[in-house]
């Protein structure tokens, strides 16, 4: 059975030798010793790995990547006496050695570049690491997400019929000795009226680090239209996405995208192609983006996070369109509260086809974590889908609760929603919802 795993990942991981299982790494306390001096070599210390962390890189190439690091104990040495020096500013002397500290104050965590925020079930077991070829390591990982949902109606129509469930696998690395990483994953869930094998095909691209704070993507990736639209349904906080979420945006596409992470502002801006499940070969061009500014990003979070942000999509795919959004969200301590508005003129979102008609609307969604897994959540949402029709919107009512075993890689979800849609036929429906992301 190894054997051919190792002939999978040979091809999976683009690498001239067989995979060497990684090390199990355990986070830990460590005694805190010159803890903002250590901080301070560390950022000093971007290209290059330290004496005392040989299998340890600690220039971070994605700003989402995360660090573990085993407990390190440092001998009187050169490496040691080479450190303390650092710490302390001051020059090694020539005639004495200096007193080493004797526990380092690593507060750098590192774990394998997975989807953002999750750590996967079986990342000890799917995780490689190459000691030659192109491919530094390798992490294998698959995801699901499904729910039961249970329909109450009062009227006509089925307005409640979601397309909730996901399924996916993949891999994700990083090249050695270049700041690029790579993700190649694949679809299993059927979509409505997409051929199989063109639905199969999700994040496939590499991420190429442009310095500290920005990134470089190229290949099938998702389009940041909106704050939430543009967010991975792994990490989105209840079981749908809001409706111009669904509608407007939530779409992948081949192209190109810049992704900044400052203090005070993130952002994500690309030109794509407009097609959607690479039906057609450039049908048209389309310029996404979305910029989220950060007026308490030096506060270092004693006020709380506050995030002002807008969105845009123009392009032309079937017809011109062009949308337009902006966002409000705060989070302080164990309250959040986010707010989203998008307008469109035509729209493009992850369908066969582009859209001709005038639609608008938002949603506004309350958080709170009564403990470090259980949250509460309850969200208003309406959309206008065509206003040349009819200018009444079409509204969701939601109440939910999210209870992660396992940060996003195990997560139960409850979600009860409430519609009245223009017509003014009402319904409802419970969902009740698991996530495994392993």
């Amino acid at each position: 059975m190894k054997k051919y795993l190792s002939i999978l990942l040979f091809i999976l991981g683009m690498c001239s030798n067989s995979p060497v299982m990684a090390e199990k790494l355990e986070p830990i306390e460590l005694e805190l010793n010159s803890q903002e001096k250590y901080l301070s070599l560390l950022d000093k210390s971007t290209n290059s790995t330290p004496e005392f962390l040989p299998d340890y890189r600690v220039d971070d190439y994605s700003h989402e990547e995360e660090f573990v690091v085993e407990k390190l104990e440092v001998e009187s040495g050169e490496s040691a006496d080479m450190l303390q020096a650092e710490l302390e500013a001051t020059p090694v002397p020539e005639d004495k050695t200096v007193t080493p500290i004797p526990t380092l104050s690593i507060i750098v965590r590192k774990k394998h570049p997975i989807l953002p925020n999750d750590r996967t079930l079986l990342n000890e077991h799917l995780y490689f690491q190459f000691d030659k070829g192109p491919a530094e390591d390798l992490l294998v990982y698959g995801a699901y997400r499904g729910d039961l949902g249970f329909n109450f109606f009062n009227g006509v129509g089925n307005h409640m019929n979601y397309d909730t469930f996901m399924g996916e696998a993949g891999v994700v690395g990083r090249l050695r000795e270049l700041p690029i990483d790579y993700r190649f994953s694949f679809n299993f869930v059927p979509v409505k009226d997409v051929p199989y094998w063109n639905a199969m095909i999700l994040d496939n691209f590499i991420t190429i680090k442009a310095g500290k704070h920005n990134k470089v993507r190229i290949g099938h990736t998702r389009t940041a239209n909106g704050y939430e639209g543009g967010m991975s349904g792994y990490v989105q906080p209840l079981i749908m996405k809001s409706q111009i979420s669904r509608t407007f945006s939530n779409a992948r596409s081949l192209g190109a995208k810049v992704i900044g992470s400052y203090d005070l502002v993130d952002y994500d801006i690309g030109v794509f192609s407009s097609d959607r499940f690479l039906l057609k070969f450039f049908p048209g061009a389309e310029f996404v983006g979305n910029i989220n500014f950060k007026p308490l990003g030096k506060t270092d979070g004693k006020y709380g996070k506050l995030l002002l942000g807008t969105s845009f999509n123009v392009g032309s795919r079937d017809n011109y369109y062009k949308n337009i959004g902006f966002n409000v969200a705060y989070k302080y301590k164990k309250f959040k509260w986010d707010f989203e508005y998008m307008a469109a003129d035509g729209y493009n979102g992850r369908s066969t086809h582009s859209s001709t008609a005038r639609a608008e609307g938002f949603y506004t969604t309350l958080y709170y974590k009564l403990t470090d897994k259980v949250e509460l959540l309850a969200r208003y949402d309406q959309i206008t889908p065509n206003k040349d029709v009819s200018h009444k919107p079409q509204k969701e009512y939601t109440v939910g609760i999210n209870y992660r075993l396992k940060g996003d890689a195990l997560k139960l979800m409850i979600n009860y929603v409430y519609y009245d849609n223009f017509s003014h036929n009402t319904g409802s429906r419970l969902l009740v919802g698991t996530q495994l992301i392993f």
